[in-house]
C-alpha cells in the first residue's frame, strides 16, 4: 500500500532532465506501448478461452446467459465468486511478503508493480468476469500493461522516477489498447492516477498509448468498440436536455460511489471468510440475472445494443437498477475488477431515458447521441475527469461531431458531484494528499 512517509513524488515532474535523455525515454515508452499491448491481447485471448470452455460458445456473456437456465444462470456467477474468493484469500496470503500495490499506488509511490500479486488479482478477476460477475475486464488489463512497465524498469534498473514513468506508460498502454482510446488512455493518467499535467511527459506517454492502439488494432483488426453515427445536439431545447444530464449524473454519481464504499466496508467487517463473501454476492447477481440476462458481464454488450436498437424504457430502467445492484454487490464483495466498463453502461442507460423525454418535446432528436452524452457525464461524475470521459466517449464511437455536447454533460456532471462527494471513484488507491483528493477550484 502507499507510504504516507515516503517523499511524495506527485510534486515532481514524471521526468527528469528530459530535454538531455528524450530518445531514451521515447525509447522506453515504444518499448512499454508493445509489451502493454500484447499483455491486454493475452488477457483477453485468456478470457475468451475460458468462456468457450464453459459455455462452448464465443458469442459473449448476456448471449450465454440467455442460452442458460434459470438455475445455471444462479450457480455460474456464484462458483465464480467461489474460485475468485479461494484465489485471494489462500494464494494471495500465503506467507508471501511481497506488498499487494496496485498500478495507481505504485504510480503514487514511484514503486515496482508486484508480480505474483497482480497475476494472482488477475486469476481472480478471469474467474470473476467469465462467470457472470457484474465487473470489468479492462482493469485487469490495466494493472498487467503497467506491470510490464515495471518489469522493464526492474530489468533496466531504472531509479524511482523514471520506474514511475515505465509503470504510468504501461497503464496508459493498457486503458489504450483495452478501449481503442489512446488520447483517453493518456488523459486518464493524468487527470485521474498524477493528478497533473506535465506538459514534458505527454510525449512519451502519448507514444505509448498510441503505438498500443496501432498494436492491438493490426492483430485484432477491430475499430472503435462502440462506433455509431449519433449525429449532432443543436437546439435550445436539447442542450437544456444535455445540461440535465450531466446534473442527474452528477446527483447519481455520488450515490454510485457511497454504495461502493458503504458495501465494501460492510462485506469487509463480516467475519466471514471472503471467499464465502464473495459466493454470496455471486449468487445475488445470479438471481438477478434470472430477471434480465444483461445483469452478466461489464455491460459492453448492452452498450452496443442500447446505441443501436430501439428499447422500452421500463426494460431499460429495470436493468439499470439491476445493473447497478450487480456491480455494487460484486465489486463491493472483495473481486477484483474494473467498474469503468458499468460506470460506462449507468450512464448509457441513464442517457437513453432522458434521450426518450427529450424525443418528447423534440422528436427529431437522436436517441443515440443522449446515449452517449449519459456515458460521459456519468463517466465525468465519478471519475471527476471531465476531458477523459468527452475524449474516452469521442474515441470509442468516433463519434467527434457530438464534442460540445459531450463537454456540456461532462462539466455539469463533474462538477456538480465533486461539490457533493469530492474523492471519486478511484480515492482509496491514491493518497491523501494527491491532487485528485482536492475539491476543484472553479474559479481561477
Amino acid at each position: 500500500m502507499f507510504n504516507p512517509h515516503a517523499e511524495n513524488p506527485t510534486a515532481k515532474a514524471v521526468l527528469p532532465n528530459p530535454k538531455k535523455q528524450l530518445p531514451r525515454y521515447l525509447g522506453l515508452a515504444a518499448v512499454v506501448g508493445i509489451t502493454g499491448s500484447l499483455a491486454v491481447l493475452l488477457f483477453h485471448q485468456f478470457l475468451l478461452g475460458l468462456e468457450s470452455l464453459l459455455y462452448g460458445s464465443d458469442m459473449g456473456l448476456v448471449a450465454n446467459a440467455a442460452r442458460l437456465s434459470w438455475g445455471l444462470r444462479i450457480v455460474f456467477p456464484a462458483c465464480g465468486g467461489f474460485v475468485a474468493g479461494i484465489i485471494l484469500q489462500y494464494f494471495m496470503g500465503s506467507g508471501k511478503k511481497e506488498p499487494e500495490t496496485d498500478y495507481m499506488e505504485a504510480i503514487s509511490a514511484g514503486s515496482p508493480v508486484p508480480l505474483r500479486s497482480s497475476l494472482l488479482k488477475s486469476l481472480a478477476s478471469a474467474a470473476t468476469v467469465v462467470s457472470g460477475g457484474s465487473i470489468g475486464r479492462e482493469g485487469s488489463m490495466v494493472q498487467l500493461a503497467a506491470l510490464s512497465g515495471s518489469l522493464l524498469g526492474n530489468v533496466l534498473r531504472l531509479p524511482a522516477a523514471e520506474q514511475r514513468f515505465v509503470v504510468a506508460c504501461g497503464a496508459a498502454a493498457g486503458l489504450a489498447g483495452a478501449y481503442n482510446t489512446p488520447i483517453a488512455g493518456v488523459l486518464f493518467v493524468v487527470e485521474i492516477v498524477l493528478g497533473e499535467v506535465g506538459i514534458r511527459s505527454l510525449g512519451p506517454l502519448l507514444l505509448a498509448a498510441a503505438i498500443a492502439d496501432f498494436t492491438v488494432r493490426h492483430i485484432t483488426g477491430v475499430g472503435p468498440i462502440f462506433s455509431a453515427t449519433p449525429g449532432n445536439l443543436t437546439s435550445v431545447v436539447e442542450l437544456l436536455m444535455v445540461v440535465g444530464t450531466g446534473i442527474i449524473s452528477g446527483l447519481l454519481g455520488p450515490l454510485f460511489i457511497v454504495a461502493l464504499d458503504r458495501t465494501r466496508n460492510y462485506f469487509s467487517h463480516l467475519r466471514l471468510p471472503l471467499w464465502l463473501k464473495m459466493t454470496f454476492a455471486g449468487l445475488l447477481v445470479g438471481c438477478f440475472s434470472t430477471i434480465r440476462p444483461e445483469v452478466w458481464g461489464n455491460g459492453y454488450s448492452v452498450i452496443n445494443s442500447l446505441l443501436h436498437q430501439s428499447w422500452l424504457w421500463e426494460n431499460i430502467l429495470l436493468i439499470l437498477m439491476l445493473k447497478i445492484l450487480a456491480t455494487v454487490l460484486t465489486s463491493g464483495s472483495g473481486a477484483v475488477g474494473g467498474v469503468f466498463t458499468p460506470t460506462l453502461f449507468i450512464g448509457a442507460a441513464l442517457g437513453t431515458l432522458v434521450g426518450g423525454i427529450a424525443q418528447i418535446f423534440s422528436p427529431a432528436t437522436s436517441l443515440t447521441a443522449f446515449t452517449l452524452v449519459g456515458m460521459s457525464g456519468f463517466l465525468a461524475a465519478v471519475t471527476h475527469a471531465p476531458l477523459t470521459a468527452v475524449m474516452m466517449v469521442s474515441e470509442m464511437t468516433s463519434g467527434y461531431d457530438l464534442v460540445p455536447a459531450l463537454v456540456l454533460a461532462s462539466l455539469a456532471g463533474h462538477y456538480v458531484s465533486s461539490v457533493l462527494h469530492p474523492p471519486s471513484i478511484y480515492a482509496r488507491s491514491v493518497p491523501a494528499d494527491h491532487p485528485t483528493q482536492n475539491p476543484p477550484t472553479i474559479f481561477l
